[in-house]
């Protein structure tokens, strides 16, 4: 009972305690907000530290400002050891409901870390199906989406919302810079206010570049710091959430991995050439890429065709999910002309949610825009007569 108590604070004091609260929302906020009176799950997935718990914590928060009974919201996280959730529920029914679930009334589940639970997916859709009076609000800091068996358990029952790295329009808002957006480029006076912003927008921006869109540090300025949070997140991540998930017999050489992508971001993944510089084999290199990619540390390009089943054979492209991560490997470099250029292309890679680029005939290339109803909308320098395929 201790422990509910804990995380649970608002039980006793009917709300959220400040320090667990940001006065800046991310846009996901508002959105989620549209869907707390729907039956299905709500799951949030994305990169560890990106602020999924102060989202939480903000959602509770409005819960109980808008007259939900403080009893009938329940937070646990599952960096703390259940055996099972039909444990965890148990518990709090009889400590806290003193009555059977289902005689309740609705309740609001938040719980975090879910992929740290066994079989998370089959436990969830069992309680799911079994109290319909429950909203579950669950976070996972994995692509949780690509797990397997997820689709098949949960299809039907989940909205899935992918909270990412600040932007950099977040990254001004949070410091509270607040630019406007162009509307009508033809716009002179619009045009005139953004010119004669651009000159304390400049600097922020090679800011919001090394600290990588991580809320913690943002405007963040010392250079130690910066790099040591880039590097409790990736140990946090290769030496403890990877190996909880698959078996693996050297974590390190996911580092090494992060590594060489932040050497190049963009390089084409061709797993014969990588298994010769790591001497393993292929396959095992083509796993760990995977691992590093269901953590959410990189991110993998299609190279775009007319055709799925091409695209699948082609060389893709990785990409890191923050540029963070290479100004902790290459600080020195970070800056330079040459290097900048593919330090930017992987900020754009992954600002536009891109799932594939492009490379032609003169090794021109660009990444393709694909929106969540699955129509590619954007491509980047690509022929018109591809544009319809």
């Amino acid at each position: 009972m201790l422990h509910l108590i804990t995380f649970n604070r608002w039980w006793d004091t009917g709300k959220v305690p400040e320090i667990y609260l940001k006065p800046f929302k991310r846009k996901l906020f508002n959105k989620i907000l549209k869907f707390l009176d729907t039956r299905q799950i709500i799951l949030i997935y994305g990169l560890r530290r990106v602020g999924k718990t102060i989202l939480i914590y903000q959602l509770i928060n409005y819960l109980l400002k808008n007259g939900i009974d403080k009893k009938y919201i329940f937070y646990f996280t599952f960096d703390e050891k259940v055996a099972s959730l039909k444990e965890l529920l148990e518990e709090y029914a009889g400590l806290v409901l003193g009555k059977d679930i289902l005689t309740a009334g609705k309740i609001y589940v938040f719980l975090d870390e879910i992929q740290k639970l066994k079989d998370w997916q089959e436990q969830l859709k069992l309680f799911y199906d079994l109290y319909p009076n429950i909203k579950f609000i669950v976070t996972g800091s994995a692509s949780l989406v690509i797990s397997k068996g997820v689709e098949e358990s949960l299809a039907g029952r989940v909205y899935e919302f992918v909270l990412p790295l600040l932007s950099f329009r977040e990254y001004l808002n949070f410091l509270g810079k607040n630019i406007p957006r162009i509307k009508n480029i033809y716009n002179f006076s619009e045009l005139k206010e953004f010119y004669l912003k651009r000159e304390s927008i400049f600097p922020l921006f090679f800011s919001y570049l090394k600290t990588g869109g991580f809320i913690e540090i943002a405007g963040e300025e010392d250079d130690f710091k910066i790099k040591e949070y880039s590097k409790s997140i990736l140990e946090r991540v290769i030496l403890g959430d990877i190996p909880l998930s698959f078996k693996i017999k050297e974590p390190l050489i996911l580092k090494d991995i992060i590594e060489l992508i932040a050497s190049n971001p963009g390089f084409l993944l061709d797993y014969t050439k990588l298994a010769e510089v790591f001497k393993k084999d292929k396959r095992v290199i083509s796993n760990y890429v995977f691992y590093l990619n269901y953590a959410l540390l990189v991110k993998v390009l299609s190279n775009f065709s007319g055709s799925k089943f091409s695209s699948g054979r082609k060389l893709k492209k990785v990409y890191l999910a923050s540029t963070n991560f290479i100004f902790q490997f290459f600080q020195e470099k970070f800056f330079d002309s040459e290097f900048i250029g593919k330090i930017i292309e992987n900020v754009v890679a992954n600002f536009l949610k891109t799932d594939f680029f492009l490379a032609g005939e003169k090794k021109r290339s660009g990444l393709c825009f694909r929106r969540q109803n699955g129509k590619n909308s954007y491509r980047s320098k690509m022929e018109r007569k591809n544009q319809n395929k």
